[in-house]
């Protein structure tokens, strides 16, 4: 896995910001780039004149993937481009698909398409359609695009207790292993007030509850370190107060986490869910954290 890694790029630097973190990874795995930029049919009611907008940004775009590949490749690793015809969303997932591509690598800002798809409706078409995982990371002003890629030293994993959140351990183990990085796993616990009825119990009540929901989260998160740690991973757990993702975000920063790795699915397991739907907040709000976002495979 993490062989052949497929990075959208809209023509803008910060759409680049995500190329030295894959060719980490690349370099890591003695995998490849895979550049591929989107050309979209204009609407334009004349069809000879579609066509020839549509040939003239396909050339456009090809320039700037030959550039762009000219300048991922001085990184050392192998780099190919590709041109996707089609809306941006759909044509991505369609290359990943036609080119094998096991990992999806992709900034939140651009110029044009990217800001989009991270921020519209194509964003929960990617995060709920992506076959493979998907990389996304958030460029800050001012950084260095040619710097190094980030090190990742510590991952936190949110689980809710389910299946379905579990199942995305083999793939976050492999990447911890690449990477020589430590996992945290952890479970936000939601406040009793969010729960239908909790006026009618006493407060000595209620501060049973949630100590007996944080034992519990304890002890599942416990039983799954244990067996990360038996396949070769150092993990710990954490669990906290708070709703999924504000606790996912405040755990993440105050573990110091170098990489979110979180579920687009799951269920009503330890307490609060992690669904996609959090996955998808995640990802919106970690301006300093990059996040790996995997699709369960039960």
């Amino acid at each position: 896995m993490f062989k052949k890694i497929l990075i959208p790029l809209d023509g803008s630097a910060n759409g680049e910001a995500v190329i030295p973190f894959a060719t980490e990874i690349a370099s890591r795995s003695g995998g490849e780039l895979v550049l591929v930029t989107a050309v979209e049919q204009v609407g334009v009611w004349d069809a000879t004149l579609s066509l020839q907008v549509l040939d003239r940004e396909s050339e456009v775009a090809t320039e700037y993937l030959a550039e762009a590949s000219k300048r991922a490749a001085e990184r050392g690793v192998p780099v190919s481009t590709r041109i996707a015809r089609g809306s941006a969303a759909e044509a991505i997932l369609a290359a990943a698909d036609e080119n094998g591509a096991d990992l999806i690598a992709m900034t939140t800002h651009g110029r044009s398409g990217l800001t989009r798809w991270l921020f519209g409706s194509a964003a929960t078409h990617i995060l709920e359609n992506a076959k493979v995982p998907l990389l996304v990371l958030r460029p800050k002003e001012g950084e260095d695009k040619g710097a190094p890629g980030p090190v990742v030293k510590k991952m936190i994993v949110p689980l809710d207790g389910s299946e379905t959140a579990h199942s995305i351990l083999p793939v976050v183990e492999e990447f911890a292993k690449l990477m020589g990085a430590s996992i945290v796993l952890y479970h936000a616990v939601a406040p009793i007030s969010l729960y239908p009825g909790f006026e009618a119990g006493g407060s000595a009540a209620l501060g049973e509850i949630v100590e007996d929901m944080q034992k519990q989260a304890r002890e599942i998160l416990s039983r799954a370190a244990n067996e990360v740690t038996a396949r070769g991973v150092e993990a710990t757990i954490a669990v906290s107060l708070g709703t999924a993702v504000e606790g996912v975000l405040a755990a993440a920063d105050e573990l110091k986490a170098d990489l979110i790795a979180i579920s687009t699915q799951g269920r009503s397991g330890i307490g609060r869910v992690v669904l996609g739907s959090v996955a998808d907040g995640v990802v919106r709000r970690s301006a300093d954290i990059p996040c790996l976002v995997i699709r369960p495979t039960v």
